[in-house]
């Protein structure tokens, strides 16, 4: 015959108070992680962010020893998958290729892939550009020399393309375009907002000597979007 249990024995399972109990702990260990988590997933999309660029300065670099010193042609509007196809030069696409679309022909680039910033969106293919200011203010040319950039280390090459005006909607705001425009750059138009950055306050830049640097605002002294002159910003750059 079994022995009685005694009134102090042991207990199985919890009380409803020890369980809501568990429950808080768990929601306070999840509140406190979470933005940590969020924060590590934006940090790594950052880094691939950063790697690409420069793996665009290694391509860009590349191109210009075959090509006399000359970076790629930047010029119009462009969509990406048209350029050689019957599509060239039809649906908002002007004739012929982008400068991502050089990079990839001439076997600078080592995918597509390089141009993806993980913090885009997903559809859009380009979210790069690639500088264009100084030469056409100094020189009306669609090109940049690599021979013209005086300070390689500041010289703003390229980098987030965050600028609404080069991408259609939803994310953009220009309703011209197609959203995988191919030709970002930025001539005539800012390519990169410092109001809207992609990186937790921070946008990526890609500098005329390769490096890649995360930054929140435009830097006087660290940084240059003239060929010749140190400390310019944007739209600042002396006419010829």
């Amino acid at each position: 015959m079994a022995a009685p249990r005694h009134a102090d024995g042991p207990r199985c399972g919890f009380t409803l108070i020890e369980l809501l109990v568990v429950i808080a702990i768990i929601a306070l260990l999840i509140s406190i992680l979470l933005p940590s988590l969020a924060r590590a997933r934006g940090q790594a999309r950052q880094t691939v962010c950063l790697a690409n660029l420069r793996q665009v300065g290694l391509a860009l670099d590349m191109y210009a020893s075959g090509a006399r010193d000359t970076y790629p042609t930047w010029s119009r509007w462009h969509v990406w998958g048209y350029y050689r196809t019957p599509l060239d030069g039809t649906a908002g696409d002007d004739p012929g290729p982008a400068w991502t679309e050089l990079l990839r022909d001439d076997g600078s680039l080592p995918g597509i892939e390089i141009y993806r910033c993980p913090s885009f969106p997903t559809q859009i293919q380009v979210a790069y550009f690639e500088a264009a200011q100084a030469a056409w203010v100094r020189h009306h040319t669609y090109y940049t020399r690599r021979d013209w950039v005086r300070f390689p280390a500041e010289f703003v090459l390229g980098g987030d393309c965050t600028n609404r005006f080069f991408y259609a909607p939803p994310f953009g705001t220009n309703t011209q375009l197609n959203i995988n425009d191919a030709d970002m750059d930025d001539a005539s138009q800012e390519g990169i907002d410092w109001t809207h950055p992609m990186h937790d306050r921070k946008s990526n830049l890609l500098f005329g000597d390769g490096h890649a640097v995360a930054a929140e605002r435009y830097v006087s002294g660290q940084m240059t979007f003239d060929t010749l002159l140190r400390s310019v910003a944007w739209g600042q750059i002396p006419p010829p």
